[in-house]
């Protein structure tokens, strides 16, 4: 029996796939964190990068001035969003590997984002090449994490007599 607030041990992959789940899991959830959330959220309108000007990279748009604002509140936003997914992830990827509930949301998040991507290339035009690879990437994670995690659920799930 286990003190209360003790961690406990999950189960844990072996081998190779050890390292490329690690991998997989970690580099996205760090990426979600660091360039991808937390970035986008502090890099302001001025400085060294003008937050206009890369918020005009990133729209290849001459926007009005409220347009540019709304999109830019819009774009910090999801920033914060994304930053927030990533922080959820690496706290809580003991619970994402060994209880099917938070698998399910984990790899429903990013499934859905992979989709939308992909849809958004179907509706809305061919994007920059580094947005088309996110889809793939996403992809890649997600299908990894899955194929980790049908070990690590059956094998934290309770036996059944």
């Amino acid at each position: 029996m286990q003190a209360p607030g003790a961690r406990r041990e999950g189960p844990r992959l072996t081998g190779p796939w050890r390292w490329i789940d690690a991998l997989a899991f970690h580099g996205y959830a760090w990426f979600l964190i660091l360039p991808g959330g937390l970035l986008g959220l502090l890099i302001p309108r001025w400085g060294p990068l003008p937050f206009e000007v890369y918020a005009r990279g990133v729209f290849d748009a001459d926007l009005p001035e409220q347009v540019l604002a709304s999109a830019l509140n819009q774009y910090r936003y999801m920033k914060s969003m994304e930053f927030g997914f990533g922080v959820f992830s690496v706290c809580f990827r003991d619970f994402i590997y060994t209880d099917r509930r938070f698998n399910r949301f984990f790899l429903g998040i990013i499934f859905l984002g992979a989709a939308e991507r992909a849809l958004s290339v179907v509706l809305d035009g061919m994007p920059r090449p580094f947005y088309v690879a996110a889809i793939f990437i996403e992809l890649s994670v997600g299908l990894i994490v899955f194929i980790s995690t049908r070990r690590t659920l059956r094998a934290a799930s309770p036996a059944v007599d």
